[in-house]
């Protein structure tokens, strides 16, 4: 038996559906104000978090062996395309408009419901197995109703938290991207009322709207008003990339019409004006930075200290599965170290060098985990470590290392941490990943998978620059 089955066999006879599970003496990092920072015990019954204390007497529980590891709560994936993970490794040396021309306007039309449906189960295994347990999904591949049910069908099977951000179909870039007059699908009434009808459930409905960079602003109003009517909320990409040199100030629009409130995320908003910022934040709109895949493709500098200087919370997305990083480690760097390499360029130019930074370790853990879940309406289920809460949890652990980087666990996670130091991931209490080991291995979908990538991108005909 391999190690993987071994494990997963091993999870199966002492994790038992109704068992309490104890996570004891990890190092926890709550996110939670109230109880803050504790080596300690975590007790898990019926998929709540029961009791965090710094002993914890549970005699009937599994016990997962905490000690030298740090207990953080699950990464929050605020923004990303589940439906590219089939075609990762494709776009890396892709521009912004390379992207809308072969992923919007060229492979979307390629994507069968099944396609879709294994890009995005295999796609949220992936993220659970690299600690993230809540994603807003945005899929805007939704051609045909089964498209968009097996999209569904994908997240549910998969175990992970999701708010799907229902979205345009991927199959006329222009019709839907382009100052689209084209109002938003209506089957999303049908999603609501038959698919994904509570909003206490794992999977829970979003929309995922084009906003006044890419609709119309009637479009763009309709669209809040529609989301809004449905009970559920919504984002958008906003303000990314330089398309002529005068920039049209949409944002500042949307406030003075009185249509931003906290149940609208905008991601990138790499351009906008920091008076824009202010109002967003003002208005309880979230703001996702997606740094890497922003720096890659000429969205334009992200604006995670512009952000923060207006009194506002970042949150992070890793975006396009297809071209850079889907972790959030990955994410967390990039966001704090170019937030600090700009602010010590503008020092420099002045002949000074930082005495202190203005972002560190902790404020970008809690970006990653209890504000994101804050931004999609979910603080009170997950992203802190909190009794009461579901059990949305990321263990941690540096096994393999010659020295365990533990000084200070908060900057070991943010500093050092990697998919290799996944020790354990559970959604809502149940484990997905144990000892270093995946639970869920379906071959059959991987095989499927990789077979549907390489026809997708077959059907391209992009240039070959690698043997493969």
């Amino acid at each position: 038996m391999n190690t993987r089955n071994q494990t997963a066999t091993e999870a199966a006879g002492t994790f038992v559906p109704g068992r309490p599970i104890l996570i004891r003496q990890a190092h926890i990092i709550s996110m939670d104000d109230a109880i803050g920072d504790l080596i300690g015990d975590v007790l898990v019954k019926d998929g709540k978090i029961v009791e965090v204390a710094p002993s914890i007497e549970a005699p009937h529980a599994a016990v997962i062996d905490g000690q030298h590891k740090v207990l953080i709560p699950g990464f929050v994936n605020t923004h990303l395309h589940l439906w590219q993970t089939v075609m990762k490794g494709c776009a890396g040396d892709w521009t912004f408009n390379d992207y809308l021309q072969h992923a919007l306007g060229a492979a979307g039309r390629q994507f069968t419901p099944h396609d879709v449906y294994l890009s995005t189960f295999i796609g949220a295994l992936e993220q659970m197995e690299a600690g993230v347990t809540t994603v807003f999904d945005w899929a805007h591949i939704l051609n045909t109703p089964d498209h968009t049910d097996r999209a569904i069908d994908g997240l549910q099977d998969s175990g992970i938290r999701a708010v799907f951000g229902h979205g345009t179909p991927g199959d006329d870039v222009g019709k839907w991207y382009y100052q689209s007059t084209t109002p938003h699908l209506d089957d999303v009434v049908r999603v609501r009322k038959h698919r994904l009808t509570s909003d206490d459930d794992l999977v829970t409905l979003g929309l995922s709207m084009r906003g006044p960079d890419f609709a119309t602003p009637e479009v763009t109003r309709a669209d809040i008003e529609l989301a809004r009517s449905l009970g559920i909320m919504s984002s958008m990409h906003v303000a990314v990339g330089m398309y002529g040199a005068a920039y049209v100030p949409h944002i500042r629009a949307l406030g003075k019409a009185g249509l931003l409130g906290p149940d609208i995320n905008l991601t990138h908003g790499n351009r906008l004006a920091d008076d824009e910022i202010a109002m967003a934040v003002d208005a309880g709109v979230s703001i996702t930075v997606t740094p890497e895949v922003e720096m890659q493709m000429g969205h334009g500098l992200p604006i995670t200290g512009r952000v923060r200087a207006a009194g506002g919370n970042v949150v992070l997305g890793t975006d396009v599965v297809s071209s850079v990083s889907a972790d959030m480690f990955s994410q967390m760097r990039f966001a704090v170290q170019l937030e600090r390499a700009l602010a010590n360029s503008r020092l420099h130019q002045e002949g000074q060098m930082p005495e202190r930074f203005t972002v560190h370790a902790r404020d970008i853990l809690r970006s990653a985990t209890i504000h994101g879940a804050r931004a999609l309406g979910l603080a009170n289920r997950t992203g802190s470590v909190t009794p009461g809460k579901e059990a949305d949890l990321t263990l941690l652990g540096w096994d393999h290392a010659h020295f365990q980087p533990r000084l200070d666990p908060v900057q070991a996670v943010v500093f050092h941490g990697s998919v290799a130091n996944v020790h354990t991931v559970m959604v809502k209490g149940q484990l997905q990943k144990y000892r270093y080991q995946s639970l869920k291995r379906p071959v059959q979908a991987l095989r499927d998978a990789e077979k549907a990538g390489a026809r997708i991108l077959q059907a391209l005909a992009l240039p070959q620059t690698a043997a493969l």
